[in-house]
């Protein structure tokens, strides 16, 4: 009898683990919100779905009219770089590059961080120029015997995923108005400028845009070390991501400070900027290891050296342009240029631009003032600044990495407004001001590019203080009313 007790008890105890994950499984199933999670699938879904059609139509109309050179099978055309005389400034690095590494990394004995020494200008074997993860994405679908475009790919792909996650980002912004979030996705799906770059010219800005957006994703949530790994994920598919570490921990350090207080503020800080460089030094393996010296330089070209003067030199054919040289094509002399080509070949101007933007971003984190709006408006112009103050300029095709998140800046700060007269004024401006942008980049001289991005970094900085200005106001009448109610 005892025995049997016994038995029964152990059989029990046995069973315990299983029936305790049956009942945090289910406790967990019934607190979830299937239905919005189902409608929030099925619409990110559908808009990457919408958006691959897009570019892969896109991608297959200007390969049949608009071919570099006589190639029979469709797929493996190249595009001419400015099509009906549009200035696309379209750019060989997937012919000239991509595929070529991908082909020395399933046929030859090819390794891609090579020693900085033997390094031949524009030799794809030598020139392998972004971090592991880049490469990762290149590899991933492609096998000897298949077309081009298989290698494009996981690139086209990526860039149509960033529609469901600016669609995401968007719902969780604006919870309650939802159609928002769809318009804000249908943009993406169809901006011009990351159709023709990223589906058209199979350019690279693709995969590192959506792990960027990913990691945007949970800055909104206030997850910080989900966003940092993700950052960190960015950073080592394209060295651009690294620039936002800078701004994103400080907004971290204000909040957490202004929560936690300086200590366990700055210490849990520290500890996600720790994971951030772990998951960096954990892609890198085994090259760190292998080659340090060589893997460290291969991350760094093909950059320009910095200098201490005040040269303001014209860019071969197809090279990035710099701001000094567009504000010297628009006549711009004098003292103004001398200074603004100084701060740019020094590197001086893109850090105090980058600084000043997060000093702010700081002082308002650190104050409990800085919405999500507000992040991305200042983090569009902090993309802006440091990339067209770069000391060696920029591509057209640089614009696909920022050009989301000036979506997302835009429809953040005109739907703010919730006035019924002015939602249908905000949409029609919301899309005449992506649409008339992303038109104007693509018919424009690439030496005016700068300038134009400046532009809309003084647009969107003026969208800010504007809503601010309104903001202010609505809380000093909120409390008013509240005072009045009170009494």
């Amino acid at each position: 009898m005892v025995d049997e007790i016994a038995a029964r008890q152990i059989t029990e105890l046995e069973r315990m683990p299983f029936k305790s994950f049956a009942i945090s499984f289910n406790d967990w199933h019934s607190k979830k919100n299937w239905k919005d999670i189902t409608e929030k699938a099925s619409t990110i879904l559908f808009l990457i779905a919408f958006a691959m059609l897009v570019r892969l139509l896109f991608a297959y109309y200007f390969r049949v009219n608009f071919p570099i050179g006589e190639v029979e099978i469709i797929w493996n055309r190249n595009v001419l770089f400015n099509p009906n005389g549009k200035s696309f400034a379209g750019y060989t690095d997937f012919d000239h590059y991509y595929y070529n590494w991908v082909n020395f990394w399933y046929k030859d004995d090819w390794y891609p961080f090579t020693n900085w020494q033997d390094t031949v200008s524009g030799d794809p074997w030598y020139y392998y120029s972004y971090p592991p993860i880049f490469l990762y994405f290149l590899v991933s679908i492609w096998r000897p015997g298949m077309t081009d475009i298989w290698i494009a790919m996981p690139m086209i792909l990526a860039d149509a995923a960033c529609a469901g996650m600016i669609y995401l980002i968007l719902n969780e912004i604006f919870k309650e108005r939802k159609a928002i979030a769809f318009l804000g996705g249908v943009l993406m799906v169809l901006a011009p400028v990351n159709v023709i770059y990223d589906g058209v010219y199979w350019l690279n800005p693709g995969p590192v845009t959506l792990l960027t957006l990913i990691s945007f994703f949970f800055v909104v949530k206030r997850k910080w070390w989900q966003a940092f790994f993700w950052l960190a994920l960015a950073t080592m598919t394209k060295q651009n991501a690294l620039f936002l570490t800078y701004p994103i921990f400080m907004i971290m350090l204000g909040e957490k400070v202004h929560k936690k207080g300086v200590k366990k503020g700055s210490f849990e800080s520290i500890l996600n900027v720790g994971l951030f460089i772990s998951t960096c030094l954990l892609i890198s393996i085994p090259w760190i290891f292998i080659t340090p010296l060589q893997y460290g330089v291969h991350l760094l070209f093909p950059g320009k050296f910095l200098q201490l003067n005040s040269s303001v030199e014209s860019p071969p054919p197809g090279q990035p342009n710099t701001f000094s040289w567009a504000l010297y094509v628009y006549n711009i002399r004098g003292v103004v240029l001398d200074i603004v080509a100084f701060g740019i070949n020094s590197m001086i101007l893109m850090i105090a631009a980058a600084s000043i933007i997060t000093i702010y971003l700081l002082w308002r984190a650190f104050r409990g003032k800085m919405d999500n709006i507000e992040f991305f408006e200042m983090i569009a112009i902090y993309m802006i600044l440091t990339h067209i103050f770069m000391p060696r300029g920029v591509f057209k095709f640089y614009s696909a990495y920022y050009i989301p998140v000036i979506l997302l800046a835009i429809v953040c700060s005109l739907m703010y407004y919730k006035e019924k007269f002015i939602i249908p004024i905000s949409i029609i401006l919301i899309v005449s001001l992506f649409f008339g942008f992303n038109i104007w980049h693509q018919t424009s001289h690439p030496y005016f590019l700068p300038l134009l991005l400046f532009l809309m970094s003084i647009l969107l900085l003026g969208l800010n203080i504007i809503r601010n200005i309104y903001k202010k106001k609505i809380v000093k009448k909120d409390k008013m009313n509240k005072n009045f109610s009170f009494n």
